[in-house]
């Protein structure tokens, strides 16, 4: 399956994607990157990823995908809660 994880560099996302890719998906990952300095777990940049602004996604995005995981989100923002 192939599966479009948004926050892939996040703390969550840095997890799920090395399991999905264990599981055998194919993993594109979407990041504003606005953290790119503080990186969770080696090999988390060895998918293909979109540095995008979630809030700039257009539809032709999504093209291609089985599957979208949403992770995005501010880290201690409450809007992001």
């Amino acid at each position: 399956m192939r599966v479009l994880v948004t926050g892939h560099k996040g703390y969550i996302g840095s997890v799920m994607v090395p399991m999905l890719l264990n599981a055998g998906h194919e993993v594109v990952g979407l990041d504003s990157d606005l953290f790119q300095q503080c990186t969770f777990s080696p090999g988390i940049h060895d998918v293909p990823e979109m540095r995008l602004d979630l809030r700039d996604v257009q539809p032709t995005h999504l093209d291609g995908f089985d599957a979208v995981i949403h992770l995005a989100a501010l880290s201690n923002d409450p809007l992001g809660t």
